[in-house]
């Protein structure tokens, strides 16, 4: 099973490799309309939101408020597991090792699927001290000393653009991972970024905390892409909207190029559809079935494309949506542990 599901990425990546090259610059003001028209729709500001997106084939990227640090509620489990499968893939830690009262390899489980708070504490301070951990993380993170303030030390508190950074170390890597990308891809498959995508694969780690509602991950499109999006106070819809959003993006753009290169009249240049009103927004029955892909703008369903400039793209969805159906079958069937999210902070007495 853990070969098949690995040669589906692998397929799905590789039915990529033909995707467009990265647009020019002035094209790429498209996004940044776009998420402007977002963010008023919301009334969203720099005290309540934060995102940063990167198309990984492409290359393509966008990026608001990124560097400011937020209630980082459980996705700091993301970077925290990825040390732990890094300590045991050197050699420097087995998966038997015990910690929580449990093994590791149980402990990776709980925490990235449950979101398991009582294990993912344990595992933290296995580490050393919560500063050391901190510490420790950026590794994972491009950010310099300049842009991290002191209260990173001393709270649960991360950016979108490190997470950012840790998507795109986990997504280099993905070969090296292979249980952890099955266990994102097995985390709540029906809320946060896979709330309204069902039709593509999606490996995230998402927080909940006292109005700090955040998700970051990969999104398995015929060009991935990795997504941070953290808010706090905001509608419940943004976080799943912004990934609908950037999704029908780069369905949309990926479509429009391989018709252009295979000969087809290209789509016109308006910007991408903007994503639904929350309110008609999503249960399952509403979802776009999985050989259609996300709803693209009428101008592009007008555009003439080819059969042929499809089907490259399409066998791709098509390879992401069996690796979705065969995760959700994987699922186990247990309870999440109980117990709120909760703000790390080296205060509080654990």
């Amino acid at each position: 099973m853990r070969k098949f599901l690995a040669a589906l990425l692998t397929a799905a990546v590789l039915s990529a490799a033909t995707a467009a090259p990265c647009r020019a610059a002035g094209e790429e003001t498209a996004l940044a309309r776009q998420m402007d028209a977002f963010r008023q729709k919301y009334g969203l500001t720099e005290q309540n939101f934060s995102i940063a997106y990167r198309n990984t084939v492409t290359g393509e990227s966008y990026a608001w408020n990124e560097k400011r640090f937020m209630v980082a509620a459980s996705t700091y489990k993301l970077p925290l597991n990825l040390y732990y499968y890094e300590l045991e893939n050197a050699g420097k830690l087995s998966p038997d090792a015990s910690v929580g009262g449990m093994s590791l390899s149980e402990a990776h489980y709980r925490s990235l699927v449950w979101s398991d708070n009582d294990v993912s504490i344990a595992m933290l301070y296995r580490l050393g001290s919560f500063r050391t951990y901190k510490q420790l993380m950026r590794k994972y993170f491009t950010l310099g000393d300049g842009d991290i303030p002191s209260a990173y030390y001393t709270d649960n508190r991360y950016c979108t653009s490190m997470m950012l950074d840790c998507l795109q170390y986990l997504y280099d890597r993905r070969d090296e991972f292979p249980k952890m990308m099955e266990y994102l891809g097995e985390a709540e498959p029906d809320s946060y970024f896979r709330r309204d995508v069902g039709e593509y694969a999606v490996a995230h780690k998402y927080g909940n905390f006292e109005g700090a509602v955040n998700d970051v991950g990969i999104v398995f499109t015929p060009q991935p892409f990795l997504l941070a999006v953290y808010t706090q106070d905001v509608d419940e819809d943004v976080v799943a909207d912004a990934c609908l959003t950037l999704t029908n993006y780069t369905v949309g753009r990926t479509l429009a190029a391989s018709a252009s290169r295979n000969g087809a009249d290209p789509a016109p240049s308006a910007d991408p559809a903007p994503s639904a009103d929350p309110a008609s927004s999503a249960g399952p029955e509403t979802r776009v079935p999985a050989a259609a892909g996300p709803v693209r703008p009428a101008e592009q369903e007008n555009a003439g494309v080819s059969a042929r400039a499809i089907v490259p793209a399409a066998a791709a969805v098509l390879l992401c949506a069996g690796l979705a159906v065969l995760v959700r079958k994987r699922r186990k069937a247990r309870g999440k542990a109980a117990g709120a999210e909760f703000v790390l902070d080296t205060k509080e007495k654990l």
